[in-house]
């Protein structure tokens, strides 16, 4: 008993070590974003008094709805395995995770307290739950390689420096891979590798039947087109969302370029190396930005718009939650008084 305590309590002391590391991450890269801009700062109080408000609020509804629309997604996926959930319940949940994955430093991912809470009050089996969280991220993943060939095919790439353009060639064949990994795992023999290393045999069972799952979505081919079409349209909204912003600063790229800009910010902050994407989202944009001839002081404008987009979007994901946690315990309350 007590050497697994031990080994408990090595796992929390684990966890807490990452969560720290991650948000030191995120601090020192946001520091750094500053410190690399700090003669552009004094810039920014100018061009923040000649923005204009509409078009940057517009750009800004329009990152929200992007990710609004990961909430019909998820309905048209739960959907394809006769799961019926309220859409208004999804949508709030889809917020609470942003506000889970944004800014709260706990183990808990957005993904994953979506997974918990729906298994909690729908009594969704986890595995029909879990499928369609991750084909939804999935879809997205594909969605955003889909504009970033686009764009390759237009010349978008002839802008990037050496180093840019050379990870972001790295990143293809990757991406590529987990594509043909999802769509075609028996050929890949994944449930094999499973079998084979001794330390992934005891989740042999879950992966078969992960499989297994995916093998039955390709014959429910109108809900991947659906959801491959939402994912299309929030990454649309994104794209208008960018360029509003960009034209609120009076920067003059079209709406192309941030078909290739916005695509390989998310590939960037995606890596689990920071608190949500902080940091390592904005110094990407920036780099992305002047790439594309933007001045340093414009680009670190338009990326600490993104940054408070970002927040504001997380803050109302969490009034969300504790809202409806207090109206959970209120509800507790009465049924206890009528027992």
């Amino acid at each position: 008993m007590e050497k697994n305590s031990d080994i408990k309590s090595s796992g929390s002391a684990k966890k807490v070590l990452l969560i720290i590391l991650r948000v030191v991450v995120s601090a020192g890269l946001l520091a750094v974003l500053i410190i690399l801009n700090i003669k552009n700062l004094s810039s920014i109080t100018s061009i923040f008094k000649s923005i204009n408000i509409g078009l940057a609020l517009g750009g800004m509804f329009f990152y929200f709805l992007g990710i609004v629309l990961e909430a019909p997604r998820w309905s048209v996926l739960l959907s394809a395995n006769k799961v019926r959930i309220p859409f208004f319940y999804l949508l709030n949940l889809t917020l609470i995770g942003f506000f889970f994955s944004t800014l709260l430093p706990t183990s808990v991912g957005g993904d994953a307290y979506r997974a918990f809470d729906i298994r909690q009050t729908y009594k969704v089996p986890h595995d029909k739950n879990i499928i369609a969280i991750y084909l939804g991220r999935f879809l997205g993943i594909v969605s955003g390689v889909f504009w970033v060939i686009f764009s390759f095919l237009t010349g978008m790439y002839s802008h990037l420096n050496k180093p840019l353009l050379t990870g972001t060639i790295i990143m293809f064949p990757v991406v590529i891979l987990l594509i043909f990994i999802t769509f075609f795992p028996k050929k890949f023999k994944i449930d094999s590798l499973f079998r084979k290393i001794k330390f992934l045999r005891k989740f042999e069972n879950k992966i078969s039947e992960f499989i297994e799952m995916l093998n039955g979505f390709k014959s429910k081919k109108k809900e991947i087109f659906t959801a491959i079409f939402l994912s299309l349209l929030a990454n649309m909204c994104t794209f208008m969302s960018f360029y509003l912003i960009g034209m609120s600063l009076k920067i003059k790229l079209s709406f192309l370029s941030y078909i290739f800009i916005v695509p390989v910010m998310w590939s960037a902050s995606n890596l689990p190396i920071t608190l949500g994407g902080f940091g390592v989202r904005e110094n990407t944009l920036v780099l992305l930005l002047k790439s594309f001839n933007v001045s340093a002081a414009n680009a670190l404008t338009f990326s600490l718009i993104v940054l408070v987009t970002n927040i504001l979007i997380a803050i109302l994901g969490g009034v969300i939650y504790f809202l409806r946690n207090i109206s959970i315990r209120k509800a507790k309350i009465k049924n206890t008084d009528k027992a």
